[in-house]
């Protein structure tokens, strides 16, 4: 019988439980194989009930005394089956199972089984047993073993799944393993055969180790060679070569109104260095709110248009779209660097000290043409319309409000493409993935401007919520200005978090004297843009507001930012709203704020609250959330693998260095095996 039989046709097969198996994921033999158990149960030692405690995880040998069956009152259509069972100890056990009728049938009074579960204590004291597994006598008996148990769906039980088990592992030992047996013995793991059987069946706790560490090593070792593969298939990504133009860039330093960091001098090289060779550069720059990062970009856009490369960069927001505007004008207007802006509200192209707005037609044949060196915008430039005459950088600020496939529109499948530079606060975890994979380089401005005081950050959670409105009534004495940033515009009562428009209400009125603005998505683009500019101008003391300033906003009388329902941000995301004050001398405080009295969640908060440091942020992030799909979509979550963990260092150690030691030969060999067996799927490109 191969691995490719159905499960449906299995002997004595109800189409019902095949149909619970499809829901699994299960429909042929050769699926149920590569299906693994997430825990054994340790059959094999037992106790009496006289020792029985609650809590204990523990088979028994016992014999029925009592059995009946029983409808649920208050739960329409469950059935309760009752049991009472003794052993030699002469004492008594409840155990009760649920919706499984047919049991009132088969067993009987007198009849011996074992039991394998968890005890438990029933509400008039008496110990128990619920929804045990059990097993009558057998000459092979199942609880004289290590016995799997497997995820599973409603009404599929464990013993109908290790009944198809059974049938996938005796055929095993056909499925073919890359690896000789030679050199498993040179790895010290287990065939693949033998591990194959050993995770669903093993003969002893050690011998599950072994087979699990077997399909680790595959799993990572198919995981480590696409990484391989991305890295190789980005080194044959060609390039314009953008030479580094040193007079020209010495003098745009020169005149800069300030002078550059030492961080930002060394960035700005690492990044004019990979654009001068002949492959697509994938640098992130990382870099603290107020560290100088659009300096550095400004840097490498002028340079590129010195090699009449035309240069795109896409903000997530009108907001800083319009920011990084107002500053690459300021910074190349001069250097006779021709600059347009596309929103989805304005098109405008600024060259030798004039603006104007133009039609979007316009526009779009300038940039075509390439007398546009600089285009600035949202996402407007991802319209299909756009063509570039010689894309040769793309930069994209806060990435992480992007989609991969958004970026990928500008990058595009070109012979030629463009280098690639993303611009932000804190890695996503995808990002930080990319990073610790060697696929994405980084660079790091960590040295803020002279003068910036380190942020202040407190938890606050349940009863002492009314310190926030000390901490407002201090800032306002001081004639500072503070943001009020809420995950909600409406109040929801089945969420239980605080909202924009309630929270504006209930300040307003307890400040009377204050001005309280309210700042939401859901607010044409003028009037927020209008709204900002009135905080801006501090004709506005209080601004209540959802995530849409997040990025773009510059207020240095701003001093206190509150973020409530801070439970429900990530990390990353918490950081950059944090990054909203701490732009002048002042002191700044941000309060994470959570009505919940919840110790997770205060310690979780407590973290991001104990650094300023952007990179040990995105750190944190990581960990929580996971790096998502280095290839697909997912921006965020573990890597989908059955067996392995981020935290598997030893073993990911030894499988690098094994996947190092291949030639390319063997190192595609290796890849088309993993991919035609096709559970490693979840690697491949997208």
């Amino acid at each position: 019988m191969p691995l490719n039989t159905p499960i449906a046709k299995l002997p004595r097969m109800q189409p019902t439980i095949a149909k619970k198996f499809s829901q699994l994921g299960l429909r042929t033999l050769g699926d149920a194989l590569w299906y693994f158990p997430f825990r054994h149960e340790d059959w094999r030692s037992r106790a009496t009930i006289a020792e029985l405690s609650v809590g204990q995880d523990v088979t028994i040998a016992a014999t029925v005394v009592r059995i009946s069956s029983r409808r649920a009152w208050h739960r329409r259509g469950t059935t309760i089956i009752d049991t009472t069972v003794t052993d030699d100890s002469e004492a008594k056990l409840h155990v009760v199972w649920f919706n499984m009728p047919f049991l009132a049938k088969s067993l009987h009074p007198g009849d011996n089984i074992f039991l394998s579960g968890t005890v438990s204590q029933a509400k008039d004291g008496r110990l128990q047993m619920s929804n045990p597994t059990f097993e009558r006598p057998s000459d092979n008996p199942l609880h004289e073993k290590l016995v799997p148990v497997y995820r599973s769906t409603d009404g599929l039980s464990q013993r109908q799944i290790r009944l198809v088990m059974k049938h996938a592992v005796s055929f095993a030992g056909g499925v073919p393993d890359v690896l000789p047996s030679s050199l498993c013995t040179e790895l010290n793991i287990l065939p693949l055969p033998e591990a194959l059987a050993g995770i669903h069946f093993p003969a002893e706790p050690e011998h599950a180790r072994r087979a699990v560490e077997r399909l680790k090593f595959d799993e990572l070792l198919a995981w480590h060679l696409h990484i391989r593969s991305e890295e190789q298939r980005q080194q044959r990504q060609r390039a314009p070569i953008i030479p580094f133009h040193e007079p020209e860039i010495r003098s745009f330093v020169q005149h800069l109104p300030f002078t550059l960091t030492n961080d930002q001098r060394v960035s700005a090289w690492q990044i004019l260095q990979d654009m001068a060779q002949p492959q697509a550069m994938s640098r992130l720059v990382q870099g603290d709110v107020g560290s100088g990062k659009t300096v550095v970009a400004a840097l490498v856009a002028y340079n590129t248009a010195l090699s009449h490369q035309q240069v795109a960069l896409v903000a997530p927001t009108l907001v800083l779209a319009e920011q990084h505007w107002k500053t690459f004008k300021t910074m190349l207007g001069k250097h006779e660097t021709k600059i347009a802006l596309l929103t989805g509200a304005d098109a405008s192209i600024y060259s030798a000290g004039s603006e104007a707005r133009v039609p979007r037609a316009e526009l779009y044949a300038a940039i075509h043409a390439g007398t546009v060196s600089v285009l600035i915008g949202t996402h407007a430039i991802l319209q299909p319309e756009m063509k570039f005459h010689a894309l040769g950088l793309v930069i994209v600020d806060e990435q992480q409000r992007f989609g991969v496939e958004q970026r990928q529109t500008l990058l595009g499948n070109r012979d030629i493409s463009p280098h690639f530079l993303s611009l932000t606060a804190t890695p996503i975890p995808r990002s930080f993935a990319l990073w610790l994979n060697g696929i994405l380089a980084m660079s790091t401005i960590s040295t803020k401007p002279p003068g910036r005081l380190p942020i202040q950050s407190t938890v606050i959670t349940g009863p002492d919520h009314h310190q926030v409105d000390t901490a407002i009534e201090s800032a306002l004495n001081r004639k500072e200005q503070i943001y009020i940033l809420t995950p909600l515009i409406e109040e929801s009562d089945s969420l239980g978090v605080r909202a924009a428009t309630t929270e504006h209400e209930r300040l307003t009125e307890l400040f009377a004297h204050a001005r309280v603005g309210l700042l939401h998505g859901g607010l044409p683009a003028e009037q927020r843009i209008a709204i900002l500019n009135e905080f801006r101008d501090h004709r506005i003391d209080i601004l209540v507001s959802t995530t849409v300033i997040e990025v773009g906003i510059d207020v240095p009388n701003a001093t206190l930012m509150v973020v409530e329902g801070a439970e429900r941000f990530g990390l990353a995301q918490l950081h950059q709203l944090r990054g909203r004050v701490g732009r002048s001398d002042k002191q700044s405080t941000c309060l994470f704020v959570s009505d919940r009295n919840d110790a997770a969640i205060r310690q979780r908060l407590s973290k991001i609250a104990a650094t300023n440091d952007g990179f040990a942020v995105a750190e944190l992030d990581y960990s929580e959330r996971g790096g998502g799909d280095l290839y697909g979509q997912r921006q965020s979550g573990l890597p989908t693998w059955q067996l392995a963990s981020v935290g598997d260092h030893e073993l990911f150690d030894r499988v690098k260095t094994f996947a190092s030691s291949l030639d390319s030969g063997e190192h595609q060999r290796y890849l088309d095996h993993f991919e035609e067996r096709g559970v490693y799927s979840q690697f491949h490109r997208e």
